[in-house]
């Protein structure tokens, strides 16, 4: 046994090991895998790509961003004392001129004039000989008119502002020629003007750049909003559509770097919930989990939904399965491993698929929603019922998440809440319709089958009321005894009740051969006792053969097969050995059921309260008053017997379990079968009769097999 036990906590251990492995691998892989392969500008998109949440994409934002700053022109500045100067030293070499003329005499050589030397080399203004002679040779109204004219064309183009004197001169010559200027002079003028000229207005880069910055404030970030299509199966990638799906997270550098410090982020949340799923197994949940095919079953089904949620995990996250996986949790595990699990699984596949907050408020608030309508059900239809409720409160909380996330009422909001409901309501009719495929792999049955095998329309049922209908009463009262105490030592209530009610199945093949059943004279009183042995022990085996027939789950049958483990016949056994006239050897495995000791409470609950409450009613046929005053005493006898011949060593039971074992029964059989006031009556045979036909009532139970208050009856007695 001990074996066993560390062997199963090894495969326990493996187990949440490779999970743990699976769903790093997985979060791995959304960053350096699952998005790189197949996407490429130009190449076919292998499937359909939709926004899981709202993004904003940047690259797009940028575009528009600098094509806003690209369209705002310079600022320019004018520095206003360019002009006066520019003036003032036109003024001043038309001065000089002026000298020019007056000494001008055109018989003389023009380079013996005074004025002509200072002329030549004044700043930057340079006129030829033969341009000073033309000016000289002018009339006095004639170069008046010129200087006017020259001032003018200057003092226009610099008010308009000169920011590139090249252009301004073009300008400037194109003036000229349309001016009253004689066509013959535009040569001086335009290089007078071009050596007075300069630049009065400049770029203020601050202030341009200012502006350009304010036009990109302005421009508003491009979204990519939830549920959006951004690309469809078999479409070519253009280079928008790879920049969103970048934007969306579907495509991620393959810069280790940047990306190790969120992936390790992510790595250390895991493995503290990790560490703390394995605590909780331990601690609370250690016997009905680890070890045994429920723990198969929870890996099996995780696994399978972190790769669903990977393979999902560029859809909208309502196609993410975790509400199927909860309601399998419910129903073959129990409410409680599956509220455990509504944040650890929340999570993971949050970090797998890159969920946003609306992501985990959903299956947060719909996960628990789900759990605890699907766990108050014992029928499928009324589970489907329950699910279907569920799921439009699943609509009604997606829509509350939209309106948080600032969506607008119009239509499309409303759809998404009623595609949501719509898909939740898809899984919870595919997880209900698959239990047998998980309770046939798994070798669990779910409290929704044990529900249907304790209508009384059964055929076996039927049976032992009509066949049996001793072994069906003996059934009943089994059923409530185990019932009561499977439920307070925190096993499974119903397994209990429905392995009660077919415990002796097998029995249906001699039922006049049980004592329940005997009415009058014995049949065992007229066999030798290892004949009557064999007949007892072979309603195990014919259990088993009805129960391959009727296709009990494995459970039950593990309970036929169970209850009454190695254990020794002993009245037969002590019959044999009294028989003086024998002279076979009388052994004591010819006296025990070749079978199996109980692997399961429930199992061996069934041990303890079929053997309690066949030695019970023995005591009181056989009227065995004083024995039945210490029915506490009694009951710890029968217990310390089991416990002595190893009958449950693979149980699991605790002293803890046993000792509210033995405290359940006794309190439920004082209210089966505790003594009733006489009734008054002038008529004693009356009274003897009431009396006896009150008797007879108590060991009565309701034809459908439910459970008479004995908790009720429990509450009474202790009070």
């Amino acid at each position: 046994m001990n074996d066993n036990k560390k062997n199963s906590g090894i495969v326990d251990l493996i187990f949440l090991a490779v999970a743990y492995l699976v769903t790093i691998a997985a979060v791995f892989s959304t960053y350096y895998v699952h998005t790189e392969s197949g996407i490429q500008i130009g190449a076919v998109s292998d499937r359909k790509y939709i926004a899981n949440a709202t993004t904003e994409n940047v690259r797009e934002t940028e575009k528009l961003r600098q094509a806003a700053m690209d369209a705002v022109g310079p600022v320019y500045v004018t520095d206003n004392d360019v002009m006066p100067r520019v003036l003032k030293e036109l003024e001043d070499y038309f001065g000089l001129i002026e000298n020019l003329r007056a000494e001008y005499n055109a018989d003389e050589d023009m380079t013996l004039l005074s004025s002509y030397g200072e002329i030549t080399s004044h700043k930057s203004i340079t006129l030829t000989q033969t341009e000073l002679k033309t000016l000289a040779e002018l009339s006095v109204s004639e170069f008046s008119a010129f200087e006017n004219e020259v001032t003018q064309l200057v003092t226009n183009v610099l008010e308009s502002g000169v920011s590139d004197v090249d252009e301004a001169l073009l300008k400037i010559k194109e003036d000229m020629y349309l001016s009253s200027i004689d066509n013959s002079l535009v040569g001086v003028s335009y290089d007078i003007v071009s050596g007075a000229l300069e630049n009065n207005v400049y770029i203020d880069e601050e202030a341009t750049n200012a502006a350009k910055k304010a036009a990109a404030d302005e421009v508003s970030p491009v979204l990519i909003q939830k549920n959006q299509k951004i690309i469809d199966e078999n479409e070519i990638i253009t280079e928008e559509a790879y920049y969103a799906l970048e934007a969306c997270g579907f495509i991620r550098d393959m810069d280790y770097g940047a990306n190790l410090l969120p992936f390790g982020g992510k790595c250390i949340l895991i493995t503290i919930m990790f560490i703390g799923l394995l605590l909780y197994f331990l601690n609370f949940n250690r016997k009905r989990i680890l070890g045994g095919n429920e723990g198969l079953l929870l890996f099996a089904l995780y696994i399978s939904l972190i790769l669903l949620s990977f393979a999902a995990s560029g859809l909208d996250y309502i196609f993410v399965p975790i509400l199927g996986f909860l309601i399998i949790i419910t129903l073959l595990l129990s409410t409680g491993i599956a509220l455990i699990f509504i944040p650890i699984v929340t999570s993971v596949t949050m970090l797998v698929t890159g969920g946003d907050v609306g992501y985990f408020l959903y299956f947060i608030v719909s996960g628990h929603i789900m759990v605890l309508m699907i766990c108050a059900t014992k029928e499928r239809g009324r589970a489907i019922l329950n699910g279907f409720i569920a799921s439009i409160a699943g609509g009604i909380i997606m829509l509350g998440i939209q309106i948080l996330e600032g969506k607008p009422l119009r239509l499309m909001t409303f759809g998404q809440a009623a595609l949501t409901a719509f898909i939740t309501f898809i899984y919870v009719i595919i997880a209900v319709g698959s239990l047998p495929m998980w309770e046939s792999v798994f070798g669990i049955v779910s409290d929704l089958r044990l529900s249907e095998l304790i209508n009384p329309n059964k055929t076996l049922i039927k049976r032992l009321m009509l066949e049996a209908p001793g072994t069906y009463h003996h059934s009943l009262l089994l059923a409530n005894m185990a019932e009561t105490a499977a439920y307070e030592i925190g096993a499974n209530p119903i397994l209990a009740r429905v392995g009660a009610y077919y415990h002796d199945i097998g029995k249906l093949s001699n039922p006049g051969y049980f004592t329940e059943n005997i009415a009058n004279e014995s049949p065992h009183d007229f066999m030798d006792p290892y004949t009557s042995a064999r007949i007892i022990k072979e309603h195990i085996s014919e259990g088993l053969e009805l129960g391959k027939r009727y296709r009990l789950p494995a459970p039950i049958m593990n309970i036929i097969y169970e209850h009454h483990g190695t254990g020794l016949i002993k009245f037969f056994y002590y019959k044999a050995k009294n028989n003086k006239k024998s002279t076979r050897e009388v052994r004591e495995e010819d006296f025990r059921y070749p079978c199996r000791i109980p692997t399961s409470k429930e199992a061996a609950i069934i041990m303890i309260a079929d053997t309690t409450e066949a030695a019970v009613r023995s005591l009181r046929s056989n009227n065995n008053e004083e024995q039945l005053k210490n029915l506490d005493g009694f009951i710890k006898n029968i217990i310390d017997e089991k416990m002595a011949d190893g009958q449950l060593n693979d149980s699991g039971l605790t002293i803890k379990d046993i000792e509210i074992i033995h405290k359940t029964l006794l309190d439920t059989l004082k209210g089966m079968y505790h003594n009733r006031i006489a009734y008054p009556d002038d008529d004693k045979t009356d009274n003897a009769d009431n009396a006896d036909n009150t008797d007879k009532n108590e060991n009565n139970t309701d034809n459908t097999g439910n459970t008479k208050n004995t908790k009720n009856t429990k509450n009474n007695d202790r009070k």
